[in-house]
């Protein structure tokens, strides 16, 4: 999981070295970070999930240009001051920190990597410096300089190589090693470094990213096609019944447990499965003796029931992060409560990031909140994040709920816009 994020210089965003808990609230008013605040955090994982998705050169200057050319910068800045990001994480119970800083420009010609390297994030007694793995970009645009160790004490050498700033040291690796001779005969290199690396890439891959007002219901109520197997849901949830289908072929106690957490928000729900008519596949629902399709329910059941999809159902191996912003649109207050439980009780990912401005959903977090295991960060329109924790606000707090202080506006608290 990510255990401390910074950020500089990017949209309205500013974080140093912000430490996470398992789930992390994020409160605040409309226009004050939250979801710039997400992006930022997933900008990496953006770059290498969707490394096509655009006619550049590079996953990089794809993801650039997503992010707005003109719109990245911090509005703050100078023009020639990069972007910076810091991921310190645990993979595989190994503590790494990442730095990835680049330069925007107006023009793809002035959009360069002018930092990126992988240091270890363990603390050593007899060591000043953290063990580096490789640095590119820092001495000189387009030289990286790579270990031919993994840890400090062993023997080591750097070796230099030559790299493109346009584009991440991910997606060249295999390129670096073939057209390095030194490189490639470096055992460490070849094998634990890469390894590393494809760790790195792994876990950042499996963040699932998802914004409520994203989701695009009038799709999901269209019937599906039957050649479709997305083993994941698409940022807008239009696949849904596709990727249900899926699941539900291959382990038809998934399709179970799908309708036994149904049930905590629809409790007289008898069945949810897939039918097919007209070579189309179609998801119906059967609840007070009524069978419905996609087509007959509520706003609020179709965002159920993706929740209840991202939240509680195990799909595949690699879910590192799920985030997502204002879960509680379109949900009643009870139902809120229900998804707060189960983001609680969820073992299908290792760390929640999710961004609210309902106090009902706050409420449900109060407990863990008090036992550290949830984190709150109040966003203001200062480019200011400041995490709460539960020995700040214990006199305010009392017996009171954390929706209790929000509903209030109490100061100790905050997240509104006056």
């Amino acid at each position: 999981m990510i255990n401390k994020f910074s950020c500089h210089n990017f949209r309205n965003v500013k974080a140093d070295g912000l430490e996470f808990e398992k789930i992390n609230l994020l409160i605040g008013p409309n226009n004050s970070g939250k979801s710039n605040f997400i992006k930022a955090l997933t900008f990496f994982s953006e770059m290498l999930k969707n490394a096509d998705d655009g006619n550049l050169k590079s996953a990089f200057l794809n993801t650039v240009a997503r992010n707005g050319w003109d719109h990245s910068l911090c509005k703050s800045a100078q023009e020639t001051e990069p972007i910076e990001f810091t991921w310190e994480m645990m993979i595989d119970e190994k503590p790494f920190e990442y730095k990835l800083s680049f330069g925007v420009g107006k023009t793809v010609e002035q959009c360069n990597i002018v930092l990126e390297e992988l240091n270890s994030a363990e603390r050593l007694e007899n060591y000043e410096q953290q063990f580096n793995y490789f640095c590119c970009h820092s001495e000189k645009i387009g030289l990286g300089k790579v270990s031919t160790a993994i840890r400090k004490g062993q023997k080591n050498r750097r070796l230099n190589f030559a790299i493109d700033s346009k584009e991440t040291i991910v997606m060249q690796f295999k390129d670096i090693l073939l057209n390095n001779r030194d490189i490639y005969g470096s055992e460490r290199i070849r094998v634990d470094i890469a390894r590393i690396l494809y760790q790195l890439q792994k876990y950042f891959e499996g963040f699932r990213v998802y914004t409520s007002v994203g989701l695009d219901t009038n799709r999901m109520r269209n019937p599906a096609e039957l050649n479709c197997t997305d083993e994941f849901l698409n940022d807008s949830a239009s696949n849904f019944t596709n990727v249900f289908n899926k699941y539900k072929a291959e382990d038809i106690f998934w399709k179970d447990l799908f309708e036994e957490r149904m049930k905590d928000l629809i409790p007289n729900l008898k069945t949810a499965d897939i039918v097919t008519a007209y070579n189309k596949l179609i998801f119906k629902l059967i609840f007070n003796d009524e069978q419905y399709d996609l087509s007959d329910v509520s706003e609020g059941t179709l965002k159920g029931l993706v929740l209840n999809m991202l939240i509680n159902m195990p799909m595949g191996d690699d879910g590192s992060l799920l985030a997502i912003d204002e879960p509680e649109t379109n949900l009643h207050p009870a139902w809120q409560k229900v998804v707060g439980h189960w983001i609680q009780t969820s073992g299908n990912y290792k760390q929640f990031f999710i961004s609210t401005h309902s106090p009902d959903f706050l409420d449900v977090f109060t407990e863990e909140f008090k036992y550290g295991n949830v984190a709150v960060f109040v966003f203001d329109d200062g480019e200011r994040i400041k995490k709460i924790q539960y020995q700040d606000i214990a006199d305010e707090l009392g017996d009171w709920e954390l929706g209790d202080l929000y509903r209030t506006n109490d100061p100790a608290l905050g997240g509104w816009p006056w």
